[in-house]
């Protein structure tokens, strides 16, 4: 370490090399004090948010794992990210991480299950309590790996499950046959949401993605929608993941819906919104809406849709790294790990068609 005076200036400066929470050696400088005390104090300062690294706080870490996670996440994401440290992770902000254990953590998930459920909000605690959950892992994985913590105590507490999961455990996702969903679609009447829930269920698209989709995504010729976009509650955005970016052919019976749709835009540009009226919120209440109307007893969300097209995918014999290209995942591992329940009946299909050709 070092503090001196630039005899150019007359202005004092401090220069030395630090290790930062990855274990990066790195040179430090800075110029411009008017006395040695105050480029002494800076530097005392600067070394001491990473000294004594089992000795910082909850709050004090998540500040860091949030500015870290903010060169590599895109708006939408850190938005959800710091909604979690601040509506959910407070309880946690003065304790040591050296002092936060798996029993800390089982506490702190009862707790949130509790809050849930007296604010009557106990219909959703299975996705909330889950995603929030994982929110708290990934940061504790983190400061695994650059805070110097021992293990990750969430992974020990293990996943929360609300007696409401438990009862629908087994339970796979809600999903539509065609029959189901023709039954559904007779009831749209507005032409605008009667392509768009006809693009989730034939394309199997995100809502985002749909609502993203400007008139020059459309190529009649090719058949092909090109996902390039996806609308987000802060506005449009790129795509979820790279493998979001993709091409997804069309049906031939949406694309004659399609091109009536768009002769029906007035004065349309190619860059204009083909959904421009409707919004991430309106398209899944009038999806509700349009269940009742058309008389189901039993609901399921608007992602369903996407579910079952996956759905009717595996059922046609498409295997899973075709379905995962339709539908934009990395792999077909993630398509195996959300679908997997689906694939039992095709080994039995696989076994009786090897017993069939044993018997000839």
């Amino acid at each position: 370490m070092a503090v001196a005076k630039n005899p150019k200036t007359g202005k004092w400066y401090s220069k030395f090399r630090y290790k930062d929470y990855s274990g990066t050696i790195i040179q430090k400088k800075k110029e411009g004090f008017n006395k040695r005390t105050d480029a002494l104090k800076w530097e005392k300062d600067f070394l001491s948010q990473y000294e004594g690294q089992d000795l910082l706080t909850f709050q004090q870490a998540a500040t860091r794992y949030l500015i870290d996670c903010e060169k590599r996440y895109k708006t939408n994401t850190m938005v959800l990210k710091r909604k979690y440290f601040r509506l959910y992770f407070s309880p946690l902000n003065n304790l040591l991480l050296a002092e936060i254990t798996p029993a800390t953590i089982r506490e702190w998930q009862n707790n949130q299950l509790l809050a849930l459920k007296d604010d009557g909000k106990l219909a959703k605690t299975t996705s909330c309590i889950r995603n929030i959950n994982t929110q708290l892992s990934a940061f504790f994985t983190w400061c695994v790996s650059f805070c110097g913590l021992p293990s990750n105590p969430v992974r020990a507490a293990g996943t929360p499950s609300p007696k409401s999961s438990i009862e629908k455990r087994g339970q796979h996702k809600g999903i539509w046959e065609v029959k189901d969903y023709n039954r559904f679609i007779r009831s749209v009447k507005h032409p605008s949401y009667h392509l768009a829930y006809n693009m989730l269920f034939w394309l199997g698209l995100r809502r985002g993605e749909v609502l993203g989709l400007r008139i020059k995504d459309i190529d009649l010729k090719t058949k092909t929608v090109k996902v390039r976009q996806n609308m987000t509650s802060w506005g449009i955005d790129t795509p979820k993941t790279k493998t979001s970016i993709r091409d997804v052919s069309i049906p031939d019976h949406l694309v004659s819906e399609i091109k009536h749709y768009i002769k029906l835009i007035y004065d349309a540009s190619a860059n204009d919104l083909i959904f421009s009226e409707i919004t991430l919120d309106t398209i899944r209440w009038q999806f509700l809406s349009y269940q009742k109307k058309a008389g189901f007893k039993s609901f399921i969300r608007l992602h369903d849709l996407r579910h079952s097209h996956a759905s009717l995918l595996i059922h046609m014999g498409f295997t899973p790294d075709v379905v995962a290209d339709r539908l934009g995942h990395a792999n077909a591992a993630m398509v195996l790990q959300v679908y997997g329940h689906m694939y039992p009946q095709k080994r039995v299909e696989v076994t009786d068609a090897l017993n069939k050709v044993y018997q000839d």
